[in-house]
């Protein structure tokens, strides 16, 4: 029974299951400036359009990690997380469980998966 506990466990790794535990928490650390309060592009001539130069954001919990940007608030190349909005996070309801459409991926062939909201989690 352990073997088979440890295969389903790396099998969740592999698909990218593996962070998404809910946390119970009022406020998050700004994931796309780390917390600094300040543009990540300009430095300190502007301050953070996600947060607002605060460095933390209010969230409603529970809260998962974003699935799209693995908690960075950015994609690509420094622009903002469409999926979280930059937070890093995503807030679910108490009783969400794995999407049964995309099977916990986010992903429903080239685009994002509609139900979840491309964050694997409904």
């Amino acid at each position: 029974m352990e073997y088979a506990q440890q295969i389903l466990s790396r099998l969740a790794k592999v698909q990218g299951r593996n962070s998404r535990k809910k946390r119970f928490v009022d406020s998050v650390p700004c994931a796309f400036c780390r917390g600094s309060g300040e543009d990540p592009k300009y430095g300190n001539a502007s301050r953070c359009s996600v947060c607002g130069a605060s460095g933390k954001l209010k969230v409603t919990p529970p809260v998962v990690t974003c699935l799209k940007c693995r908690g960075s608030g950015r994609e690509g190349s420094g622009m903002t997380c469409l999926s979280c909005k930059g937070r890093g996070v995503a807030s679910v309801s108490k009783d969400a469980g794995t999407c049964v459409k995309c099977l916990g991926t986010g992903k429903d062939g080239v685009f994002y998966c509609t139900p979840c909201k491309g964050q694997g989690i409904v």
